[in-house]
C-alpha cells in the first residue's frame, strides 16, 4: 500500500515537472522575439502610452490617453504593463508582456486541460500548435487587449469543463468552478463582458448537446459571484464613483451599442474570419484539413451509444462548440477586428492535435501516419513564425513610423509636444514630457463627423474632463499662436504640409528629426520668428 502511494506520489511530481519545463519553454518561445520590434501604431501606442501613463500619475482607476479619461477598454492590461515597467524599464518588449502573458495562460490551459481527458501526446501537441500559429504567435506579441482576454477565456472556459466532469463523478468540482468565477472577472477586467459572456456561452450550449439539465445550476453556487464581484467589481466602482457617465459609456456604448450597431469602424462580411482563420494559422489549417480528411476515409463505423460519452468525447464536443461559437459569435456584427477572435484559436489547435492522434492510431493499412509528417509540420510553423516576427521588426515598420528613434533626442524637464492633424499614439512613450501633449485639428469639424477614428477616441475622452480638453485639444488657427507664446521648448511633431498650415512660425526651420514623411521641430521659445 505505502508502495503503490510512493509510486503516486511520484507520478505526480514526474508530471508536475514536466508541466513546468514545458511552462518555461513555451515562456521562452514567446519572449525570444519580442524585442525586435518598436511599437506600432495605433493600438500599441496607445495602450503601451495609457499603461506608462498610469504608472508616472499613480491613478490606477482611471486610465488617461493624451492627458484625458480614457473607458474604450478595462485596467488590466494597463496594470500588468505598468508593472511591467517598474520592474523592468520602459521598454516595447516589456509593453507586450500582458499579450505574451495571454498567449501563455492559453497554452498551459491546453497543455493541463487535454491531459487531463486525452493523453500526453495529443496535449503537447494541442499546445505546441497553438504556439506555433502565425496568428497566435503574432498576436503574442502585438501590446494589446486580444490575447490578453484569449488566455482569461481559455482558462475560465477549461475551469467551467472540469467543474461539470468533477461534479458527475460526485468528486470535488466547486473549486473549480469557482476558479472560473475567478478568471471570468479577470476576463471583464481584460477587456470587458465578453469575459463572461463567451465562457458563458460555450458551455452552455455544450450542456445542451450532452443534455446535462442537473449541472445547469453549476454556475450559481455562490462563490462563483462572490470571485467575480470581488475582482471586477472595486474598479467598476470607483471608476462610476469619479466619473458618474462612466457606467453608461463603458457598458451601453462600448459593449452593446459597438456591437449590435454598423457605425464602429472596420465593417466587414460575415465570413471574414473563417478567411483570417484558414490564412493566418498556416501551415496548420492545411495539415488539419488533411488529416481530417484521411481519417474520414478511414474512419470505423459508428456505433450507437447509450451511456453517457466519456471524458474525451466531452472534450472533444466541447472544443469543437467552443470552436464555432467563438466563431459566429464575432461574425454577427459589422465591425470585424482581427484580433476579436484569437479566443478561438486553442480550441483549433486541440483539434488538429486530437484529429492527428486519432488518425495515428486508427486502424487499417490505408492510413497515412502522420507520426513523421507532425514533426516537420511543428518545424515549418515555428520557422514561419519567426520569419514573420523578424520581418516585420526589421522591414515591416515603414520610417515614417520609427518612433523609437525619437529616445535619442536631448528632451529636458519642463519640455512639451505638439502634434499637428494627427495623434501619433507612440510619440509620448518614446518622447516623454511632464505634461500632455497638445494636438492640433478642426476640432469643430470633428464633432460633427460620426467616423470612428482617433479623433472620436480624444472627443468621447474629453466629455470626462471638458477643462483638460480645452487646454490640449487645440484648433489649427490656435496653434501658432499657442507655439509662440510658449515660455517653455516644444518638441512638434507633424508632416511638412501641416507644419507649413498649422505653425508657419516653423518656416524655414531644420527638422531635428525627419521620418519618412514626417519630422519633428524642436521650438525654443527664445525664437524671434513670430
Amino acid at each position: 500500500m505505502r508502495s503503490a502511494i510512493t509510486l503516486g506520489v511520484q507520478v505526480s511530481r514526474s508530471k508536475f515537472n514536466d508541466t513546468l519545463a514545458y511552462g518555461a519553454a513555451m515562456a521562452l518561445w514567446l519572449l525570444v522575439f519580442a524585442w525586435i520590434r518598436p511599437l506600432s501604431d495605433p493600438d500599441e501606442g496607445r495602450y503601451a502610452v495609457v499603461a506608462l501613463d498610469m504608472l508616472r500619475t499613480g491613478n490606477w482607476v482611471t486610465p488617461h490617453l493624451n492627458g484625458l479619461p480614457f473607458f474604450h477598454k478595462p485596467p488590466l492590461y494597463y496594470w500588468l504593463a505598468a508593472g511591467g515597467y517598474e520592474l523592468f524599464g520602459v521598454h516595447a518588449w516589456v509593453a507586450r508582456l500582458p499579450s505574451m502573458l495571454g498567449a501563455w495562460m492559453a497554452s498551459m490551459t491546453l497543455l493541463v486541460l487535454a491531459r487531463r481527458y486525452t493523453n500526453a501526446s495529443t496535449a503537447l501537441s494541442a499546445a505546441i500548435i497553438f504556439l506555433t500559429m502565425p496568428f497566435a504567435y503574432l498576436a503574442s506579441q502585438y501590446a494589446n487587449m486580444d490575447m490578453l482576454l484569449a488566455g482569461c477565456v481559455c482558462a475560465c472556459t477549461a475551469c467551467a469543463f472540469i467543474a461539470t466532469m468533477e461534479s458527475r463523478l460526485g468528486k470535488h468540482w466547486q473549486a473549480w468552478i469557482t476558479a472560473a468565477g475567478v478568471f471570468a472577472g479577470l476576463g471583464f477586467l481584460a477587456k470587458g463582458l465578453i469575459g463572461l459572456v463567451l465562457p458563458g456561452l460555450v458551455w452552455f450550449i455544450w450542456m445542451l448537446w450532452e443534455r446535462r439539465w442537473k449541472q445547469l445550476a453549476l454556475p450559481l453556487y455562490p462563490p462563483v459571484w462572490l470571485a467575480v464581484l470581488a475582482i471586477a467589481g472595486p474598479w467598476a466602482w470607483f471608476a462610476q464613483k469619479q466619473h458618474p457617465q462612466f457606467f453608461h459609456y463603458f457598458f451601453i456604448t462600448q459593449h452593446f451599442q459597438r456591437y449590435t450597431e454598423t457605425g464602429f469602424n472596420n465593417p466587414q462580411p460575415w465570413w471574414f474570419y473563417l478567411g483570417v482563420i484558414a490564412l493566418a494559422c498556416l501551415p496548420w489549417t492545411l495539415f488539419g484539413i488533411y488529416m481530417l480528411f484521411r481519417w474520414w476515409q478511414t474512419r470505423p463505423v459508428a456505433k450507437p451509444q447509450s451511456a453517457p460519452p466519456d471524458g474525451q468525447t466531452s472534450l472533444d464536443r466541447y472544443m469543437c462548440v467552443w470552436l464555432i461559437a467563438v466563431v459566429a459569435f464575432f461574425s454577427f456584427p459589422s465591425s470585424k477586428i482581427v484580433g476579436y477572435v484569437l479566443p478561438a484559436l486553442a480550441p483549433l489547435a486541440y483539434l488538429i492535435a486530437r484529429i492527428g492522434h486519432v488518425s495515428l492510431i486508427g486502424s487499417g493499412a490505408k492510413i497515412v501516419r502522420p507520426k513523421s509528417k507532425l514533426p516537420l509540420v511543428i518545424g515549418v510553423a515555428a520557422i514561419l513564425c519567426a520569419t514573420l516576427a523578424v520581418g516585420f521588426g526589421i522591414k515591416g515598420v515603414p520610417q515614417k513610423a520609427r518612433w523609437d528613434r525619437l529616445a535619442a533626442l536631448p528632451v529636458q524637464p519642463g519640455d512639451r509636444v505638439m502634434m499637428l492633424g494627427q495623434l501619433y499614439y507612440g510619440v509620448p512613450f518614446y518622447l516623454h514630457t511632464d505634461k500632455a501633449p497638445w494636438v492640433v485639428d478642426a476640432w469643430q469639424a470633428a464633432k460633427a463627423s460620426k467616423s470612428d477614428n482617433w479623433r472620436k477616441e480624444l472627443l468621447d475622452a474629453a466629455d470626462f474632463s471638458p477643462d483638460t480638453a480645452r487646454h490640449v485639444l487645440l484648433d489649427k488657427q490656435d496653434a501658432n499662436h499657442v507655439l509662440c507664446t510658449a515660455k517653455h521648448r516644444v518638441w512638434v511633431v507633424g508632416e511638412l504640409k501641416a507644419a507649413n498650415q498649422m505653425t508657419p512660425s516653423l518656416s524655414g526651420s531644420k527638422p531635428m528629426l525627419e521620418l519618412g514623411s514626417r519630422a519633428v521641430w524642436l521650438w525654443t521659445p527664445d525664437r524671434d520668428q513670430c
